[in-house]
């Protein structure tokens, strides 16, 4: 008969319930997980999408008024989709998001039982109806209908492809490829379930027991349970798990297990979870789904040992490995899994580690020695001195030690104690090497002792008298001082340290919270393991020597014991709290119990958690995460998340990154969300990866894209428009400028012009008439005078000089007008050359382009920019011949004076001239007082080249 478990754990797997008040549907009657690592759940409210926190209910797209609400059947297809199967209705296809209908015909009929996904894509679909049931088999695209007389009560595709059918009283199969139904002999009753085992055997479960299944026969197996949940219109079902532990559902009792390996009654056990269908995915989570919610099952190395209860003490391992452990009940001894009470008191204080004798336990009133299983009684402090002890310890030669607070440490001497007054009273203490404890006294000092002298560990003392730092305080509390590795550990409320002897390591929990409150610690193999406040941990012995070397650093852990629940007692004063069997399981003790951990149940961390992002949110409203476009003006969107290892989803980590935002990942911790403000318009890539609690971050993350549209005004054709409109602008305001510079110089020289013709006006009019006038006056003066008289002879001479002035005035008169007149540049500057030049060496004056006229008074600049050239070259240039050169353009007048004389140094044809001499600047500063642009440069063959530049508005009439 099977046992009844009180406890709603099924050993070897921690188990959480959500319940409708969770957010879970009712009535759980299907569960399937699809490649994207989602939960999906058929219920009595319609079809439902699990994350691991959050219950999502998923509606068809197309209305159907034939359709039920209550989902039968579900099946995750090898592409990533999900076939639904309804109590009345027909099936539903799940793709893309989108749920649809995908019958056969218009108005199916029957209620699917079950639907298989085959490893070729094909989709076998079973319906059960009082017209007559069938088996369909959709395949490239068609479906095949199979006619099954009496009820389809349940399908089954197994491994090798073949089909199986319950439908009472038969049990048939269908062989790969074909459309022929055979019986195959076996009983069928209520509630029928198949399933096969990992060595691929078959076995099916109805109300008449366990049958093993054959093509043609069959065993019974010797497994009958209950009668069935909901009676007639109940559902079983039943997997194996990778322990090859059978698990049956939908049994009134409750749920079912039994061991593949011994399948009897007699290691049958029923738990009181009222669960109707069973799911084991790839995670190797066995999920349960039930009337009143969803279970599900974590595979664990961790399980409860509830055969001891009211742990006292912590953990004495005795020499052929066996476990001492004090309890309410007294003393308990463990070998091979099952407890013995070899010592019954309710007074049990503590309980150590004896070498090569067993363990000693003391109590309120007397103390023992514990070897095997036989305690023997022994005259302790409690009778010897009427005092009680507070702990106990062996050191490395077997004597056994005792300390009694506020008194003292004894040593057991024969038969009886004797005080060592070398010792200080303290509360726990641990012998290191002969004649070596160290000791502590909470709160006060931790120290070590060696032949009567004290060297305090904690607090250090300065050459001032005072601790700094964090020796000031260690690791606070001290509970446990453990002997392991050489060294002394030392477990406190504020950290964990080593000590070997000449200096201390200490590990805080304000850096490592999980290090807060260690009770227990042991090595096994490459790794430590403890129990704290923050669990059970496993660290890498390499890890952990680094971090005590470099503090601060991080590194991996894993943790153990249902999301943290599982965590070390509060109320020891001294602690030994963790230790290892002789079969290599680890025991601890903890705040709700002794746990075992057997290490060959500890599988590889899981990398491959797939992660999903599951919405784009603007403005409350929620876009696709599928390259969604957002609108304009968007400033602030929300992006949701979810890692979906479902093991332990309520301690998923999450990182982020937005490109172009994030410089770095971010770190979410536990939050599934982000929010970004102050986005302007463009393409954004978010990314996002997963990692379980203590895991390593998963391989692959999530990413998607998204489009933020921008108003007209930040487009970038708006944008190159300013651009251009600027520029444009600019170029009209440069030109603006450049024209009222030249009409400024032409102004000027126009107005040089016009002063010209006035002063010719003017000195016509007015100072030539009037010498004129005066010379006639004279003339007159001249007749009234003797003929040969000096005063006549120097009237004469006087009007002779007049007419020579008078001459002269209006030569210069005439010149001003002309000098007024435009001039032909090449002429002009030919002119300046014979007088400049004349015969000092060889020149010439060439012209090019159509001829323009230029205006007189810059022909007049000109001629004195080249004659000073012209001049310079005779002077200094050493040159045998020079060259003007004119070119008439369109929109310039250039000028270019080129010799083949020395040339010019570099730094005065860098400086643009020699200090202390003007010629060169004066040059340069007529040309741009013009307006024009004035540059030296090295000829061609040697020799200098001078270049003068003016724009044709100012240089032409």
């Amino acid at each position: 008969m099977a046992s009844s478990a009180a406890a709603q754990d099924v050993p070897g797997y921690g188990h959480r319930h959500w319940s409708l008040a969770d957010g879970a549907p009712p009535d759980i009657r299907a569960i399937a997980r699809t490649p994207d690592g989602f939960l999906w759940l058929g219920s009595g409210d319609g079809l439902y999408r699990f994350d691991g926190l959050r219950f999502e209910r998923v509606d068809p797209e197309d209305f159907d008024n034939f359709r039920s609400r209550q989902v039968t059947a579900l099946a995750a297809a090898k592409d990533g989709s999900l076939w639904v199967g309804y109590a009345f209705g027909g099936i539903g296809h799940l793709q893309n998001g989108k749920l649809r209908g995908a019958n056969p015909v218009k108005k199916p009929r029957g209620r699917i039982t079950d639907i298989a996904a085959a490893p070729d894509g094909s989709i076998w679909v079973s319906a059960w109806s009082g017209f007559g049931s069938q088996l369909r088999h959709f395949v490239s695209g068609k479906w095949d209908v199979i006619d099954v007389n009496g009820p389809l009560q349940r399908m089954y595709l197994a491994r090798d492809g073949a089909v199986w059918i319950a439908s009472y009283p038969n049990i048939h199969r269908l062989a790969p490829g074909s459309r022929t139904l055979t019986t195959v002999p076996g009983p069928v009753n209520l509630g029928p379930a198949f399933r096969e085992d990992r060595a691929g055997r078959l076995w099916f479960y109805s109300s008449d027991g366990l049958l093993r299944l054959t093509p043609t026969s069959f065993t019974h197996a010797g497994v009958t349970f209950g009668p069935m949940m909901n009676g007639s219109e109940g559902i079983r079902e039943m997997l194996f798990d990778e322990d090859d532990l059978l698990w049956i559902s939908g049994d009134g009792a409750g749920l079912e297990t039994v061991p593949g390996n011994a399948l009897n009654m007699d290691r049958a056990r029923t738990y009181p979870m009222r669960i109707s269908t069973l799911l084991r995915d790839r995670e190797g989570i066995v999920w349960g789904g039930a009337p009143d919610g969803l279970h599900r099952f974590v595979r664990t190395p961790v399980v409860r040992y509830d055969a001891i209860r009211g742990v006292r003490t912590g953990i004495a391992t005795g020499p052929d490995g066996s476990l001492y452990i004090g309890a309410d009940e007294g003393l308990f001894r463990i070998t091979q899994d099952k407890a013995e009470l070899v010592l019954r008191s309710s007074l049990v204080n503590d309980v150590c580690s004896v070498p090569g004798q067993g363990a000693y336990v003391f109590t309120t009133q007397n103390e023992y020695m514990v070897r095997g299983s036989k305690p023997s009684r022994i005259i302790g402090p409690r009778e010897q001195f009427h005092e009680v002890g507070s702990g106990c310890a062996a050191d490395t030669e077997g004597g056994l030690w005792q300390t009694i607070a506020g008194v003292g440490i004894y040593r057991l001497a024969g038969t009886r104690w004797i005080k060592d007054e070398s010792l200080p009273p303290v509360t726990n203490f641990v012998a290191t090497a002969p004649g070596t404890f160290v000791v502590s006294q909470p709160l006060r000092v931790v120290a070590r002792i060696r032949d009567g002298k004290a060297t305090p560990i904690w607090p250090k003392e300065t050459t001032g008298g005072t601790a700094t730092g964090e020796s000031r305080g260690g690791v606070g509390f001290v509970r446990m001082l453990k002997q392991m590795d050489g060294m002394t550990w030392i477990g406190g409320e504020a950290g964990l340290a080593r000590y070997d002897g000449r200096k201390v390591q200490q590990l805080s929990a304000r850096t490592y919270p999980w290090l807060a409150g260690v009770m227990g610690i042991v090595r096994q193999g490459a790794y430590y393991w403890l129990v704290s406040a923050g669990g059970i941990v496993r660290i890498a012995a390499a890890d952990l020597d680094r971090a005590f070397a470099q503090p601060g650093i991080l590194f991996p852990l894993a943790r153990f014991g249902e999301n943290g629940s599982i965590r070390a007692r509060t109320e020891a004063y001294v602690a030994n709290d963790a230790a290892i069997d002789n079969q290599g399981r680890l025991w601890f003790v903890t705040g709700s119990g002794i746990v075992q951990i057997d290490p060959r149940r500890i599988g590889p961390w899981r990398r491959d958690m797939p992660v999903q992002i599951t919405g784009i949110e603007v403005d409350g409203r929620t876009y696709p995460a599928t390259g969604a476009r957002l609108p304009a003006g968007t400033t602030r969107v929300g992006l949701s998340y979810v890692g979906l290892g479902l093991a332990s989803a309520e301690g998923n980590r999450y990182r982020y990154r937005l490109d172009g935002v994030d410089e770095n990942w971010v770190d979410a911790g536990e939050r599934r969300r982000v929010d970004y403000a102050g986005l302007g318009p463009g393409t954004y890539r978010f990314q996002v990866t997963a990692a379980t609690e203590d895991g390593p971050w998963a391989r692959r993350g999530a990413d998607v894209r998204f489009v933020i549209a921008p108003y007209f005004w930040q487009t970038a054709w708006f944008r190159l428009a300013v651009i251009a409109a600027v520029v444009l602008g600019g170029l009209a305001l440069f030109r603006w400028r450049v024209r009222l510079a030249m009409q400024a110089v032409h102004d000027r020289i126009e107005a040089r012009v016009a002063e010209r013709e006035r002063i010719a006006r003017d000195l016509h009019d007015t100072l030539l008439q009037g010498f004129q006038g005066l010379m006639l006056r004279f003339q007159t003066v001249l007749h009234l005078t003797p003929p040969g008289s000096p005063a006549h002879v120097a009237i004469e001479d006087a009007l002779e000089r007049a007419d020579d002035v008078l001459l002269h005035g209006r030569e210069r008169v005439r010149g001003l007008r002309e000098d007024a007149e435009p001039k032909s540049i090449a002429e002009v500057l030919r002119s300046c050359a014979a007088r400049v030049v004349a015969d000092a060496l060889e020149w010439s004056v060439d012209a090019d382009g159509a001829e323009q006229l230029v205006r007189a008074p810059v022909a007049e600049e000109l001629e004195l920019a080249v004659g000073e050239a012209l001049a310079n070259v005779v002077k200094h240039a050493g040159a045998v011949r020079v060259r003007v050169e004119v070119h008439h353009g369109r929109d310039r007048l250039a000028l270019r004076i080129v010799d083949d004389g020395t040339g010019l140094p570099e730094e005065v044809r860098a400086a643009g001239g020699r200090e202390g001499h003007f010629g060169l600047t004066g040059m340069r500063e007529r040309i741009e007082r013009l307006g024009g642009t004035f540059s030296i440069g090295n000829a061609a063959g040697g020799g200098t080249s001078i270049r003068m530049t003016l724009p044709a508005k100012i240089a032409y009439r």
